[in-house]
């Protein structure tokens, strides 16, 4: 279908829009926009895909569509919104700490809900060291406390964090 879109087939972008819209509209669930804001915001996306953005896509699945027509929705949110001053960092410039997924307007509740279940199913080992890692601990730090060399917390983390991604990917929230 896609392919069909960016050839300019009149009947694959009918069949689109049904699809472009659901994912638009559960993307914009955490951005709590008014409903006239949140059709303009996938209006301009889709105008933004008819016009060639769409050819960007290089995925194969229909999983990795559905994070691509995120990852277009969402940015087109976070920019309505730094034009509306409404844009709060979490941290001050400088300070290096990234603001939290929901204070970015990014993270919708069913990723967050898929992020909870994939990190309380987890082996305790596992649990600890995502935790510690959330909480801002460096892997040296990390191998002191646990015993473990620092290059082994260090792959074990990457490891698990790659699982993680991969799951968020599979869903469509990465």
């Amino acid at each position: 279908m896609v392919k069909r879109c960016g050839d300019g087939d009149p009947e694959a972008w009918r069949a689109f829009l049904p699809l472009f819209q659901e994912v638009g509209r559960r993307a914009l669930r955490a951005f709590r926009l008014s409903p006239a804001d949140a059709d303009d915001i996938i209006a301009d996306a889709l105008a933004s895909l008819y016009a060639g953005s769409l050819a960007h896509f290089r995925g194969a699945t229909s999983g990795e569509l559905v994070a691509f027509l995120r990852t277009i929705v969402r940015n087109r949110a976070i920019d309505v919104l730094k034009h509306r001053n409404r844009w709060i960092p979490t941290a001050s410039p400088g300070e290096g700490a990234a603001p939290e997924p929901e204070a970015l307007g990014v993270a919708d509740d069913e990723c967050v809900e898929f992020l909870r279940q994939a990190v309380a199913a987890l082996k305790r080992e596992d649990r600890e060291l995502y935790l510690m890692k959330a909480r801002g601990l460096k892997e040296r730090e990390i191998a002191e406390q646990t015993g473990r060399p620092p290059g082994t917390v260090a792959s074990q983390i990457a490891r698990l964090l790659e699982r993680l991604r991969a799951g968020l990917r599979a869903r469509g929230c990465a």
